[in-house]
């Protein structure tokens, strides 16, 4: 449970060093916005594989 609760906080940082709520280096801020929109693209990539390979599956009758 103290994990969930760790993950948590580290989100929340996370969100407030997008946001500019603090103070850090640009650099840092940059890198963390071009791992959410790389993590964000990866998660559509996986969507469309993933509802492509259902087409597949389901256009092959058996």
């Amino acid at each position: 449970m103290m994990i969930l609760v760790w993950l948590i906080d580290i989100l929340v940082s996370g969100i407030r060093i997008l946001g500019g709520g603090i103070e850090v280096n640009p650099v840092l801020r940059f890198g963390l916005w071009i791992a959410v929109l790389a993590t964000a693209a990866a998660g559509v990539a996986a969507l469309g594989a993933g509802l492509y390979f259902l087409q597949q599956y389901l256009s092959n009758p058996a």
